[in-house]
C-alpha cells in the first residue's frame, strides 16, 4: 500500500513528479488500482510513521447514507482515532477521502473505474507489535466502543492485513517504494 502525504496544499501542485514511483509500481503489477485523495485536514498521522511496527491492519470504511460529512470525518478522526490510540495502537493513521473521480492516478494502461458499490469514504491505518498485540487491541473497551455505535455513522468497515506500508513523500522529500 503506498501511501502519499505532502507539506502543505501547495506542495501537492507538484504531485506528478512525485507520484512517479506509484505511476511506475502501478503499472507493473496491477491491472486496477484505486486511487483516492483527501483534502487539507483529511488525513492524520497521529504517531507519524513507524517501519518498525511488526504488524498493520487497514481498515476501509463506507459512509452511511444520509450521513453528512462532517460527521462522518468528525467520527473517523475524533472517533476512532483516539479511541484506537487509547487502546494501543502504535502507529496510526485516519484518512477520510474527497468525492471518488477517475482522475486522480492517470496511469496509463492501469484500470481506475470504481463501481459505486465498491467505493470507500475513509480508511484507518493501524500498527502493532505483533498479530497477537493487534488481537487484543481490537478486544479492547476502547474498540468495543466504536463497534456499538459503528451502525449509526458506518454502513461498512473492511480490514486487511497489509505486510508493508509504503510512505512515498514524508514532509515534502521523496522516498522510493522499493
Amino acid at each position: 500500500m503506498a501511501e502519499v502525504r505532502f507539506g502543505s496544499t501547495a506542495a501537492a501542485l507538484g504531485m506528478p513528479m512525485h507520484m512517479r514511483e506509484v505511476y511506475l509500481d502501478e503499472q507493473n503489477v496491477f491491472e486496477r488500482v484505486l486511487g483516492q485523495a483527501t483534502g487539507p485536514g483529511g488525513g492524520r498521522w497521529t504517531d507519524g510513521h513507524d517501519d518498525a511496527v511488526g504488524h498493520r491492519t487497514v481498515l476501509l470504511l463506507r459512509r452511511r447514507r444520509g450521513v453528512s460529512g462532517r460527521t462522518f470525518r468528525r467520527y473517523v478522526h475524533d472517533r476512532i482515532g483516539p479511541a484506537l490510540q487509547e487502546a494501543g495502537a502504535r502507529d496510526l493513521r485516519t484518512y477520510t477521502f474527497l468525492p471518488w473521480t477517475p482522475y486522480v492516478h492517470p496511469t496509463l494502461g492501469v484500470c481506475h473505474d470504481n463501481p459505486t458499490f465498491r467505493r470507500y469514504h475513509a480508511s484507518v491505518v493501524i500498527g502493532a507489535d505483533s498479530r497477537a498485540a493487534m488481537d487484543d487491541l481490537l478486544k479492547s473497551e476502547q474498540v468495543a466502543g466504536i463497534v456499538a455505535d459503528q451502525q449509526t455513522v458506518l454502513t461498512a468497515v473492511h480490514a486487511y492485513t497489509v505486510e508493508r506500508s509504503v510512505p512515498v513523500i514524508r514532509t515534502g522529500s521523496a522516498r522510493g517504494t522499493a
